[in-house]
């Protein structure tokens, strides 16, 4: 079976490999996808590619069918873990090269819920880039892969995420009713045995989302969102640790959103640079990309001379929107 050349590897292939060997792969991938969270894509870029190099060597090495069929689940997984940290590095065409040999190696593996969680990341590309029913389109790909037994995780996941897109679009009913489905998949998911892939998605990170959704709801459709978004948010914040460096960024810069759309100007302001401090801490071009909004809610507010400083420390770390790769 011919695989496609996208990284150099090591000088020479393993003549046989083992399951240890594949343990080890997926023990980096896991300790890189640590990296990413706690300090964002751009740190890790160069070292996810250096251990796709070693891993497709491992492809060349003789091994039994389960060590084989192990391995092109656990080199998906590594390559979704590249098509991640390219998107959060502000790549976007690599990280769609990226997350289609994923989707190759996962179907080789015949792993559904890989084949849903490398779904859910295309449609997380698309909605960042507001290709809005492109998002939903990958999203719906990934429900459908998520739809055996077990997959109450990887169904979660992808439901939040419709009822986001939904959100944006302004579709508050269409939202609210794809948020309840998710929210009965992660009530029934067996949250015991996770694979690597989706174990961010805990209750702190459905907090996370479901602030998102009633931020965009509060956007889109009616102020009083804010009701729901704002101690959804709060929680987020608190719960994540070090670890999650990058997602509590994103729900302080959300809370902040939140407060200035309310008016609490102080309180939003105080916020709003606590999310810029966090964001200055992150190597990660998605983290710029999701604050400057909130430097334009500040901006709304000039007469008021913390936010006017808020909108001003933003736009000099952020920057202009870059065009996207």
């Amino acid at each position: 079976m011919a695989t496609p050349d996208f990284f150099p590897g090591a000088k020479s292939a393993p003549n046989t490999i083992g399951l240890p060997d594949v343990e080890r792969l997926e023990a980096d991938t896991d300790a890189l996808r640590l990296v990413d969270h706690r300090q964002g894509g751009n740190v890790c870029l160069d070292a996810v590619g250096a251990l796709i190099g070693n891993g497709r060597l491992m492809l060349e090495a003789s091994s039994a069918e389960y060590v084989r069929r192990r391995l092109y689940v656990a080199l998906g997984d590594l390559y979704n873990l590249a098509g991640w940290v390219s998107f959060d590095a502000g790549l976007a065409g690599s990280a769609r090269v990226h997350f289609a040999q994923a989707l190759a190696l996962a179907g080789w593996g015949r792993n559904d819920s890989l084949v849903a969680n490398i779904s859910y990341r295309l449609g997380r590309v698309c909605l960042h880039h507001e290709s809005l029913d492109e998002a939903l389109d990958y999203f719906e790909l990934g429900l459908l892969a998520a739809a055996g037994p077990g997959d109450g995780i990887a169904a979660g996941i992808l439901s939040v995420n419709s009822a986001w897109t939904h959100a944006r679009k302004g579709d508050g009913d269409q939202a609210l009713a794809v948020l309840d489905r998710g929210r009965g998949h992660f009530a029934a998911a067996d949250h015991t045995e996770v694979p690597a892939w989706a174990r961010f998605f805990t209750e702190t990170d459905l907090s996370a989302m479901i602030g998102a959704i009633h931020t965009d709801l509060a956007l889109t459709v009616n102020a009083h969102h804010t009701a729901d978004a704002i101690p959804l948010l709060t929680e987020a914040v608190d719960g994540y640790g070090d670890d999650w460096a990058r997602s509590r960024a994103f729900s302080l810069i959300l809370l902040s959103i939140n407060h200035l759309i309310n008016r609490d100007l102080d309180h939003g302001v105080a916020i709003g640079l606590r999310a810029l401090a966090s964001a200055e801490q992150l190597a990660s071009a998605r983290v710029r990309d999701r604050i400057r909004p909130l430097g334009r809610h500040a901006e709304h507010h000039r007469s008021h001379s913390g936010a006017r400083e808020l909108a001003a420390r933003i736009a000099a770390f952020a920057g202009p929107p870059p065009r996207q790769r």
